[in-house]
């Protein structure tokens, strides 16, 4: 299951050039949410980690004010998760 800890182990070594903040917010509609913050100069953007198995990947080019993409994915959409995950690997 991907979710902040998994995040931290697994994909966090990815954001080199990047300030990156944890936020954790209750009882959202979704449930609860751990949110990955992570911006540097010219691109930023947040990955959100639902309790409920949702997952949300927002991702901005600054300099261009381009959204580079920003999707949610319901709990079930696994292969769909590593898909968009990598794809933020790439642009990183």
């Amino acid at each position: 299951m991907k979710n902040v800890n998994w995040f931290k182990k697994e994909f966090e070594s990815y954001l080199k050039g990047y300030d990156v903040k944890y936020k954790f917010f209750e009882k959202g509609d979704l449930g609860d949410l751990n949110q990955v913050e992570f911006n540097s100069k010219e691109r930023g953007g947040e990955i959100d980690f639902w309790s409920s198995g949702w997952l949300n990947v927002h991702f901005v080019d600054y300099i261009s004010g381009d959204e580079l993409f920003n999707i949610l994915l319901k709990p079930d959409q696994y292969e769909e998760k590593d898909k968009v995950l990598n794809k933020l690997k790439d642009f990183l």
